[in-house]
């Protein structure tokens, strides 16, 4: 099966607080993928990861209500497998976790993140 076709069965949730880019990726990656949920901070992530258990979880890590650290307990708690990318702004290990495999740092490039979740993908 190709990439294209790959990406076309994957569920994504993205979670981001930023209103530019929270809306012009998760229509980029719509374009792509078989269904993509948003949100814009952990607690709204967490309630749409528990309502839709998406194949990957993309999501960054400052947000206001409930950061993307907390929101990956959360959902790790759940899932321990649960494949996570994380896109900051930050290269410091505050913004890190090493339960997550791929940490992708601001700007999102469009191509390194379609090439994380085709990563995932593979592996399920």
């Amino acid at each position: 099966m190709g990439d294209i076709e790959l990406l076309k069965q994957i569920t994504i949730l993205f979670v981001e607080d930023d209103f530019i880019v929270r809306e012009t990726t998760a229509q980029f990656l719509r374009r792509r993928c078989k269904e993509v949920y948003v949100a814009e901070n952990g607690k709204i992530g967490f309630q749409l990861y528990e309502r839709h258990s998406p194949d990957i979880v993309v999501t960054d890590i400052e947000m206001p209500v409930m950061d993307g650290l907390e929101m990956i307990n959360q959902i790790l708690a759940i899932n321990p497998a649960q494949p996570i990318v994380i896109t900051t702004g930050y290269d410091d290990e505050r913004h890190k976790d090493s339960r997550v495999c791929i940490h992708l740092i601001k700007p999102i490039v469009d191509k390194m993140l379609v090439g994380a979740i085709i990563k995932f993908a593979q592996k399920t």
